[in-house]
């Protein structure tokens, strides 16, 4: 797992309470029969019992298209592909599953209107865009500088807090 999925597992687990698993391999089959393997990021679910597939791309500077009218079909064919569902489906069963890509602002450029584009397009294909910009805010809100946490992230998280280096105070995310 790499931190950017850390960041996101962390942030589920005390921000949305949410029970993760992560880095699940699955086998993937090309068009001329050729295989190879990918992974689901993380696969959560709620107290609800709502399972989520979140799919997590951080890019700090990179953006997926040069031009206004390229789309991420790539991206939607990754997250929708038949051997992704069959893999979560041997794990949650036959439950819906809501599919997350976690990504960063800049992944769509620094268009306001090509972001709002690009997250109608991933929306129409039944896939939320979650951004680092307010997990980052939100977890380190979260973290109490008299919490006791486990993981090392949260805990550089309290100790950043408590040196004054970071003060974001706990919000909602809109």
């Amino acid at each position: 797992m790499d931190v950017n999925e850390e960041i996101v597992r962390e942030w589920l687990h005390l921000c949305q309470s949410q029970f993760t698993i992560d880095d699940i391999n699955f086998k993937v089959y090309g068009p001329k029969g050729g295989s190879n393997y990918s992974n689901i990021d993380l696969l959560a679910v709620d107290a609800q019992g709502r399972y989520y597939d979140y799919e997590i791309k951080w890019r700090s500077v990179y953006s997926i298209g040069a031009t206004a009218d390229e789309t991420p079909e790539w991206l939607v064919t990754q997250m929708t592909r038949k051997e992704r569902v069959e893999k979560i489906q041997t794990i949650i069963g036959n439950h819906d599953c809501k599919r997350i890509l976690v990504t960063s602002k800049t992944f769509f450029g620094k268009s306001v209107q090509k972001r709002a584009k690009h997250t109608e397009f991933f929306r129409s294909h039944g896939i939320e865009i979650v951004y680092f910009e307010d997990i980052v805010s939100d977890l380190i809100g979260k973290v109490s500088l008299n919490g006791r946490y486990n993981s090392m992230l949260l805990q550089i998280v309290r100790m950043l807090k408590q040196f004054g280096f970071i003060n974001i105070e706990a919000r909602e995310i809109t």
